[in-house]
């Protein structure tokens, strides 16, 4: 996986980040920001000044920047170099953001257990090629979050139409050159009812949300939403650990 985003970042960051983009410019990280309020509010979750949100894919920065607006501390995790070298240069001085490298293999890079108070994600799970790692993410990420803390995620449907669109659009982009047939692209879906158990077992309750504006042949996507019970008993051994 970090090779195959490393090479991706250095060919065009932009575009293997938000299709349709060649090159990050303001038009790139207002819609990154306008899709960050969309999708948090959709989520349910209320950005706050004193809280810590982790972003699980941070890429190039496109999020990141507002992520950085709304949150007291961002931690911006990615599993390739050139990514985050792309995002701590895009976000030159905002101090309150901490970059960290992961393996991708479902581990969070030194993130602690109730370290963070918000856990989001967008477009980066459905890129994760094994199923077993992105349900190991999904613990990590429970047992990272507080007690009251909330968690957004999305990842790819599994209704028969959206693994067809998907494959068809896969097909395009690589017809115009891209690299997406390759398994770190494609990734892999989880049954929506498995990241519900992994959650539960971690104290998070949430709920498989299915975000209704998408354009006409575009595949639909899932958010994974809920928030951790401040009645969870802390402790346990992390995930893939």
């Amino acid at each position: 996986m970090r090779a195959y985003w490393d090479s991706a970042a250095r060919q065009s960051a932009a575009w293997y980040v938000a299709t349709g983009h060649l090159a990050e410019t303001d038009e790139f990280f207002r819609q990154g920001a306008a899709e960050t309020d969309a999708f948090l509010s959709f989520c349910g979750v209320q950005p706050a000044k004193d809280a810590t949100v982790l972003e699980v894919g941070c890429g190039v920065g496109r999020m990141t920047r507002r992520l950085a607006e709304l949150f007291g501390q961002v931690v911006a995790l990615d599993v390739s170099e050139e990514m985050l070298q792309r995002c701590r240069e895009n976000l030159a001085g905002l101090p309150n953001v901490a970059y960290r490298l992961v393996e991708g293999d479902g581990t969070l890079g030194g993130v602690g257990e109730g370290e963070v108070d918000v856990v989001f994600s967008y477009v980066t799970f459905q890129h994760v090629p094994s199923a077993a790692a992105q349900l190991r993410y999904f613990a990590n990420c429970a047992r990272a979050l507080r007690a009251g803390g909330r968690l957004a995620v999305q990842i790819r449907s599994s209704a028969p139409s959206a693994v067809v669109l998907s494959f068809m659009g896969n097909l395009a982009h690589r017809l115009q050159g891209r690299r997406t047939l390759d398994p770190s692209w494609r990734g892999s879906r989880v049954k929506g009812r498995a990241v519900l158990e992994v959650l539960r077992a971690q104290g998070v309750q949430a709920t498989l949300l299915t975000w209704p504006h998408r354009p006409r042949w575009s595949p639909a996507h899932c958010w994974v939403a809920g928030a951790k019970l401040a009645s969870h008993p802390a402790g346990g051994q992390p995930a893939g650990t």
